[in-house]
């Protein structure tokens, strides 16, 4: 069979899952740090001046990161490109103390959300050629410089759901992706740009809440506890999206989980809408349609926050299996 190779990269881990084997459970797969750990433990290490090129990646620990190092009195240079991890305005990325730079002879970190030279050194190691079909998922909050990065991400949400309305259909080609979406377009062009084959990308909630899907008896609710964010939808038996909602994670293990039922309980009844969630400092609620469900069904690192059911599993390779999953819903891949 042909390899699939699916990566899901978070705030935390990022998750590899190589479809190589026709039992699934024999497949190649590896639970790592984050990139932007990896990149921000580099800076961290780097005794000197750095320069920062390549793609636009997820931003958090690298951004503390730079921060730190330029407080150390060392200097920061970057790329326009390498820039917009830290910020989408690149007036606010100077303000930080980073200058902005194509060329620079200080010590070079490369940015990217998939370092596709060590996986593809990782598959030839291994013994399996190397893939021509790709599935990706990053946390885009989308390119908006004079916006709410927070309250943009929702937005957008709400506009390719209002439009598609299936969950598979969040799963982008290049053809496909829209142009507000700059961190999932560079995590696609950093593998273009080092090999051949089909990339598809889609934000790691929606890989999530597919891995679920694939899983579950529709309708459900569905409920991924991610490390940043914990994302949740009403999903119905053909895969369409009547609801969905976002909050931060750490607000809601704050809160404690008698609010986290009683939040989920107002959701299924329609009672939370989006500026609710905004005030919570949460990302958005869209409603379209209530349902009656099948079944309530959770997964991710920090599912013990609610009492639900949780998917059975590694729990770290759901947003792969759900990458999997929406590429056989389009039919790019047959599952058996």
């Amino acid at each position: 069979m042909d390899p699939v190779f699916t990566l899901d990269v978070g705030s935390t881990t990022q998750d590899f899952l190589l479809f190589a084997e026709k039992n699934l459970r024999n497949c190649p797969k590896a639970v790592l740090p984050s990139p932007t750990r990896i990149i921000a433990g580099r800076i961290e290490r780097a005794n000197e001046d750095v320069f920062l090129y390549g793609y636009t990646m997820g931003g958090g620990a690298i951004t503390k990161a730079v921060v730190k190092h330029i407080e150390r009195g060392f200097k920061v240079f970057a790329t326009k490109r390498s820039a917009l991890t830290f910020a989408d305005n690149l007036e606010k990325v100077k303000e930080m103390g980073v200058l902005i730079t194509e060329s620079c002879g200080a010590f070079k970190i490369k940015t990217a959300d998939v370092d596709i030279e060590f996986f593809s050194n990782l598959i030839e190691k291994i013994g399996y050629p190397m893939p021509q079909l790709f599935a990706i998922a990053v946390q885009d909050h989308g390119f908006a410089p004079n916006e709410s990065n927070r309250i943009f991400r929702f937005k957008m949400f709400r506009k390719i759901i209002e439009k598609e309305k299936y969950l598979d259909r969040m799963l982008f080609s290049e053809r496909e992706l829209p142009m507000e979406f700059n961190r999932m377009f560079d995590a696609m062009r950093s593998i273009k740009d080092f090999c051949e084959g089909d990339v598809f990308v889609t934000d790691t909630s929606f890989a999530a809440i597919s891995g679920l899907a694939n899983f579950s008896k529709l309708p459900a609710l569905l409920i991924n506890f991610g490390n940043s964010h914990t994302t949740a939808a009403i999903i119905d038996k053909d895969w369409e999206i009547k609801a969905i909602v976002e909050h931060h994670t750490n607000i809601l293990r704050e809160k404690g989980r008698e609010y986290i039922r009683w939040f989920f309980e107002k959701f299924l009844k329609g009672e939370i809408d989006n500026n609710y969630v905004l005030s919570e400092n949460g990302h958005g609620c869209y409603i379209r349609e209530v349902l009656d469900l099948k079944c309530i069904l959770a997964t991710g690192p920090n599912a013990q926050l609610g009492d639900y059911e949780e998917l059975k599993g590694d729990p770290m390779i759901v947003g792969n299996l759900g990458l999997l999953a929406m590429l056989s819903k389009r039919g790019e891949v047959k599952l058996s």
